[in-house]
């Protein structure tokens, strides 16, 4: 179908509906309710994703063809303002799931599936926003692979051709995602895809979709989604400029608000002064020793969350320098500016050589956390993940569990489960998961609460809460973040009540506030609502988390009317962000999530820490508890987590 747009502001002002089952696709004016509301991205897709709920009731199972996914840009997306390049993806996420009887958790209440934003940069979704639609919303299953083509405001559903897939061990698989993308950019010259991998394809719980070959949807399952639908890919092609409600007086505003952020990067007393450099490995520093502006450190995990801390000179080897040295030129997103935060990377020689891109922080220090110290595995690593469509996040997380059920001796009947220290093991592991080969690959390509029942009855006799307490992602989780959980209360929390699933980070961040002495239950359950307010506008804005100035200053919203024409006050613009977090919450609480999925602490974090700056440190359960009761006071929910029909109202939640 093709459409030739609607003369919105900003926006593309077009929506396309996409029925993979009866193979439609209705392309539809944008709700310009909902742009004012929740302004673009994230939000958007959030209403979007309330609206399906609302009729077809809780999801049960975010495998079956009732999960909508919603795929698209926001208003700032292609525009001259630094990092606005970042595009949304929203869905109910296989990862956070709980739905079975979990009795090695006190007072279990089944949950299935959380609302998950992911965000990606590279050219994917500037491109998507150049070929005319603001937002892919796909329903339903094909009865065969297909893949989804957007070119100059039509958009089509294609079958998958065949030289999109490989026999893997006698089983039809797709090709890895740089293969996918190849073949497809061949085909469309100048084209943008975004892609599910083998990962995907075999629905791993935690399978991301790539783009641009090294870009994901990362968190909470996207990839798996897809294959769940037959959907192999998105390809966008596109040409349209952004339009403008005052192109004149926007340039001036995106002059003044360029410069600032080039200011702010230039100031060596700004964390930002970092990234173009060491992009976010300088954190790899900071956690373990203090380095770059920090305190003390002693937070970089070890031995899945047991420690904080391990011998310097074996940090030294997967530290901010060993990273450095490898490093090549800026590979950034579309649109970056002076951030720059991501460079290629290159291993010369040795079983892991090759060229690809510098892992992330979050992806190093949580393979750290596997105790894994070969610089220049973790890099394979990456590439891998890349490659198969794996979000390395939780792989992290999910690894570090399996290696400790193997040290505990509960991984008999799994051979080749994987050790700590074992780059090797974690190799053939992490190719097992992507390619559904293999008890252990099958083990660990499902939500977690599947693998400790498995596990179980694997081990006649065997406690199922031991076996829990070796794996911290129980109970739905989606991963605990490179920073230790035992270290900071109010990232703990931060933690506990993101609404994408326990342990996600992006969603607030608390700890340069309390290494710089912020404490008290009320002060960080304050801190941490805030922060996932904010988190709610940069998503839905099309920001990187890295935009170094204020999204709510009258600057900022001066710029944003020149491009869309929407008046904003900085009270009226965080409305936003606040209606957005509650109406996500909100579907959380249909999804069956309560104060019972937040409390819930793993055990092993209850253990206090036995070396480095914060030895003696561990989660404390009593006072995680009044944050989380005056985090929930602070929000307006009730006691028990849920946001009540007088909240929704007075924020304008229908």
């Amino acid at each position: 179908m093709t459409h030739s747009g609607t003369g919105s502001f900003g926006y593309t002002g077009l929506w396309a509906r996409i029925d993979l089952t009866a193979r439609k696709v209705r392309i539809e004016p944008a709700d310009p309710a909902a742009y004012q509301d929740y302004v673009g991205g994230r939000g958007v897709q959030a209403r979007l994703i309330h609206e399906h709920l609302r009729s077809i009731g809780p999801l049960k199972d975010p495998l079956s063809p009732g999960n909508r996914i919603v795929v698209g840009s926001a208003a700032l997306n292609d525009t001259a303002v630094p990092t606005a390049g970042r595009g949304s993806c929203s869905f109910i996420s296989p990862m956070t799931v709980s739905s079975g009887p979990a009795p090695w958790v006190p007072g279990h209440r089944p949950v299935s599936g959380m609302i998950t934003h992911s965000s990606a940069g590279g050219l994917f979704p500037n491109m998507l926003k150049r070929a005319g639609i603001d937002h892919l919303i796909i329903d339903g299953r094909a009865d065969k692979p297909v893949r989804i083509l957007v070119t100059e405001g039509k958009v089509e559903i294609l079958d998958a051709e065949d030289e999109l897939f490989e026999t893997v061990e006698g089983r039809k698989v797709v090709r890895t995602a740089s293969a996918i993308t190849d073949i497809l950019t061949q085909k469309y010259p100048g084209s943008s895809t975004m892609c599910l991998g083998p990962a995907g394809w075999n629905q791993v719980a935690y399978a991301c979709l790539t783009g641009d070959r090294h870009r994901n949807f990362g968190r909470g399952g996207a990839g798996a989604v897809f294959g769940s639908k037959n959907l192999v890919a998105v390809t966008a092609y596109g040409r349209a400029a952004t339009t403008y409600f005052n192109a004149e007086e926007f340039t001036r505003l995106a002059r003044e608000i360029d410069t600032q952020v080039k200011t702010h990067v230039a100031d060596p007393k700004w964390t930002a002064s970092f990234r173009p450099t060491t992009g976010t490995t300088w954190w790899l520093d900071r956690a373990f020793n203090g380095k770059y502006l920090g305190k003390q450190g002693g937070y970089l995990p070890w031995h899945n969350f047991d420690e904080g801390w391990f011998p310097p000179e074996d940090q030294a080897k997967v530290g901010t320098d060993a990273f450095l040295a490898i490093s090549g030129r800026h590979h950034v997103c579309n649109r970056c500016r002076h951030v720059m935060c991501t460079r290629s990377a290159k291993v010369e020689a040795g079983p892991y050589a090759g060229d690809g891109v510098r892992p992330e922080f979050e992806t190093v220090a949580l393979w750290i956390n596997c105790c894994i110290l070969d610089r220049d595995a973790l890099f394979h690593m990456n590439f891998l993940c890349n490659e198969y469509g794996i979000d390395t996040m939780t792989l992290g997380s999910v690894m570090a569990g399996a290696m400790d059920l193997t040290e505990k001796g509960f991984m008999k009947k799994f051979p080749g489960a994987p050790s700590f220290g074992s780059a090797p093991d974690m190799i053939r592991t992490l190719k097992d998961i992507a390619y559904g080969t293999g008890d252990v690959g099958k083990l660990l390509a499902q939500p977690s609460d599947g693998v400790i029942v498995e596990v179980g009855a694997a081990n006649s006799g065997a406690s199922l809460q031991d076996i829990a307490r070796c794996i911290t992602t129980a109970y739905g989780g989606l991963g605990y973040a490179g920073i230790e959980p035992k270290a900071f209360p109010g990232m703990f929390a931060a933690y506990g009540t993101s609404n994408r699933g326990r342990g996600d980070h992006t969603y607030a961040w608390t700890i340069q506030a309390e290494e710089g002495g912020l404490e008290g239950a009320g002060n960080l359950a304050a801190y941490v609502a805030g922060g996932q307010v904010g988190k709610a506008l940069v998503d839905s804005m099309g920001l990187c988390d890295f935009f170094t100035e204020d999204h709510t200053s009258e600057t900022f919203l001066a710029l944003y009317h020149a491009l869309t024409g929407l008046e904003y006050t900085t009270a009226s613009m965080t409305a936003c962000g606040r209606r957005i977090y509650a109406l996500e919450r909100h579907i959380n609480n249909g999804q069956g999530r309560t104060r019972a999925y937040d409390a819930y602490v793993p055990p092993k974090l209850t253990v206090p820490m036995t070396s480095g700056a914060h030895k003696g440190r561990a989660v404390d359960e009593k006072y995680y508890g009044e944050i989380l009761d005056a985090y929930y006071e602070h929000q307006g929910w009730t006691k028990d987590g849920v946001v009540p029909p007088e909240k929704l109202k007075e924020l304008g939640v229908s």
